[in-house]
């Protein structure tokens, strides 16, 4: 696995204090365009919320871009890397039986056998310059880290969250390192693998992904609507809206699914952080809470506009949730 050393430490609330800004990213080359790209990553986040663990890459091979997300929690301290500005290959691997996300000159990779609901095994590996913020810029930060775990698949969602796009749950384990520390990440986990030709980060949403004893889903709110579904003990029911309080360090959420079931819960941040993105900031967060009493463990990530896709979904669903 990885040599001992430690990788980690943590962020308490969200008071953004940013750290002096690296040279503006070149992501802008890519917003809007409608080219073929393709992402992966796996997020896990242990059950008592101590550590979590986040790592994304995506693809642009007509533009020539590799985007690159590392994001590292440990007993509420965050590090994080990322970088839009690294080459890209012309070739396509979202489609093929077995593929190895990179993303050179960085020593990082999520490689991949099987896909979809056929998907077997998933490893991470990353040795990066970490930044310890919730607000870091692109580029090297000063914290050297290593991570390396694996994925191990349970069963794929069922219900479709976007076209072109595999959701599949399961357990992750890894071995972690930073500044003479290492410890063992263990908990739930969810891979997903998107290709699209359709401009990425140009459409508000809500994504989450919720995981307890018996339990997980994948939760998209957009404009019109929303997408995905949950799966629990051993069935699949599919969302046919919902809403979520605007992003913040409690937020309330209700879903409407097929069955006429109905579920509601509580979320409360790990901790909450940033990426920039063109212009403006993704805003990302690890959470804990509970859905009809039962715990979660999870992500919820917002993309937000000038398009209030809350109040939308609330006026939506007003007196049926």
């Amino acid at each position: 696995m990885i040599a001992r050393r430690s990788l980690l430490a943590a962020a308490p609330a969200l008071t953004l204090a940013r750290p002096a800004l690296a040279a503006p990213s070149r992501d802008i080359a890519v917003r809007g365009s409608k080219a073929y790209s393709e992402s992966a990553m796996v997020m896990s986040v242990s059950a008592d919320g101590s550590s979590a663990i986040a790592l994304r890459i995506c693809r642009f091979p007509v533009e020539g871009f590799t985007w690159l997300w590392c994001h590292v929690l440990k007993d509420g301290v965050l590090y994080a890397f990322t970088s839009h500005d690294l080459p890209c290959t012309a070739d396509r691997l979202a489609g093929t039986p077995q593929a190895t996300y990179a993303a050179p000159p960085m020593d990082a990779a999520l490689i991949r056998t099987g896909r979809g609901a056929g998907l077997s095994d998933v490893r991470l590996k990353a040795a990066l310059p970490f930044h310890r913020s919730r607000t870091a810029p692109h580029g090297a930060g000063r914290v050297p880290g290593r991570l390396e775990g694996r994925f191990t698949p349970t069963r794929a969602l069922v219900a479709p969250v976007n076209a072109g796009r595999d959701e599949v749950y399961g357990t992750f384990k890894a071995e972690v390192v930073i500044r003479g520390r290492s410890f063992i990440h263990e908990g739930a986990a969810k891979f997903h693998e998107q290709r699209q030709e359709a401009a990425r980060f140009d459409t508000p949403f809500s994504y989450g992904w919720l995981a307890g004893p018996g339990a997980a889903s994948t939760l998209l709110l957009g404009p019109r609507g929303a997408s995905g579904g949950w799966q629990i003990d051993g069935g699949e029911d599919a969302l046919t809206d919902m809403t979520i309080d605007p992003p913040g360090a409690k937020r309330r959420a209700s879903w409407r699914m097929t069955s006429g079931h109905n579920l509601s819960g509580d979320l409360t941040s790990l901790v909450r952080y940033e990426v920039p993105i063109y212009d403006r900031q993704w805003q990302g967060s690890f959470v804990r809470g509970t859905v009809e009493g039962r715990s979660v463990v999870g992500v919820t990530n917002d993309w937000t506009t000038e398009t209030d896709i809350y109040g939308a979904a609330a006026a939506r669903n007003a007196g049926k949730l």
